[in-house]
């Protein structure tokens, strides 16, 4: 059977499977959901009266309770009402102002901010971004139902008696997996241009920012940063898939820990970098994390020059610690798909095939 037939059969198997569509849809919906997530949180911050305390003159008689107002309306020249133990007199009418402005300044940047979130070009990788923390954990589950289903149905010797070769054979079922998630960001990015003309349609007042070749090349390059990162957790699924495969459940124990490894790892970094940064004798902790794959992974994502991407701040550390540099991250990432890879590659073609597993 040639290459691509064998990928037709692969593909012919999978697409039956009604779990794929569900995994399809999770991701095309949560990427939905990023953009009409910002969408809302404009349209509060949008509606939202900008408030904030009044400045005492220092000294003076102080209310017992904080007193809240409208800053527009006292930037305009009005005034709240005073509790009886002070009077008008006792504001601090030029410094309050000053904090209003501010409040009112920083309210402004938030509004044009959240406006890049949900309109285009600047939605797609921002969302695109976010999505991907979903996708692995869903991509790596595929590639266990790809690549450890036949070792449960007890059909994978069958295959292989056809004169189909091991490497041949897993090579076409990563090949497939990586073509899925190739596709599937295709689609994601169209859902998220058609929730962002969406969003900036029902939102009065708001239009689409600049397209230029340059914008398009940036979001080209997200949609393939996105799938490249999602590589070496496949490969890692398709490894475990294979280790597991002699054991009972062990399709079930493949899933679990390559996607329990990917959650640990990016948090429990995160953490350690918080609880350790400048901490004596805790400067291999950076090291560690230097060479890391989940760390090197949100670097990969949310990084930009090596410095944190605004927003996100994941368990604390992440958004907050300096990421390794794109280059470096994109090394590491490779060094771990290819033992990854390598590793499932040498015990697929070296393991007995057992029957079916249940």
């Amino acid at each position: 059977m040639t290459g691509a037939k064998l990928l037709g059969w692969e593909w012919f198997k999978l697409r039956r499977r009604r779990i794929i569509w569900l995994l399809v849809a999770i991701m095309v919906g949560f990427s939905a959901f990023m953009v009409l997530l910002r969408f809302g949180e404009y349209q509060f911050k949008k509606d939202a009266e900008v408030k904030d305390e009044v400045v005492f003159v220092a000294g003076g008689p102080q209310p017992e309770d904080d007193i809240s107002f409208g800053c527009a309306a006292f930037i305009a020249g009005d005034r709240p009402e005073l509790p009886p133990e002070v009077t008008l007199g006792d504001i601090d009418v030029a410094l309050t102002s000053r904090e209003c402005e501010l409040e009112l300044a920083e309210t402004e940047e938030r509004l044009v901010f959240l406006t890049e979130e949900f309109t285009l070009p600047g939605a797609i990788p921002r969302a695109l971004r976010w999505t991907s923390i979903v996708s692995i954990p869903l991509l790596a589950f595929l590639t266990v139902l790809v690549v450890g289903s036949e070792y449960t149905w007890g059909t994978l010797r069958t295959t292989l008696s056809r004169g189909t070769g091991r490497r041949r054979l897993l090579a076409v079922k990563l090949a497939l997996v990586a073509l899925c998630a190739a596709a599937l960001w295709v689609a994601v990015t169209v859902v998220i241009a058609l929730t962002s003309l969406l969003a900036t349609a029902l939102a009065s007042g708001v239009g689409h920012g600049e397209w230029t070749g340059a914008a398009a090349g940036d979001i080209a390059g997200d949609v393939a940063r996105a799938w490249y990162s999602t590589l070496p957790y496949v490969a890692l699924a398709a490894l475990l898939s294979v280790l597991f495969s002699a054991w009972s459940g062990g399709t079930l124990a493949a899933a679990g820990i390559s996607i329990g490894y990917f959650f640990f790892d990016l948090f429990s970094m995160a953490r350690l970098l918080q609880l350790f940064d400048g901490a004596s004798g805790f400067g291999w902790v950076a090291d560690v994390a230097d060479v890391d794959l989940g760390w090197n992974t949100a670097a990969w994502l949310f990084g930009e020059g090596g410095e944190p991407i605004r927003g996100f701040n994941l368990v604390g550390a992440i958004g907050q610690a300096t990421y390794p540099g794109g280059i470096w991250s994109f090394a590491v990432q490779l060094a771990y798909l290819a033992a990854f890879a390598g590793a499932a590659f040498w015990l697929f073609q070296r393991r007995d095939i057992a029957g079916p597993t249940g």
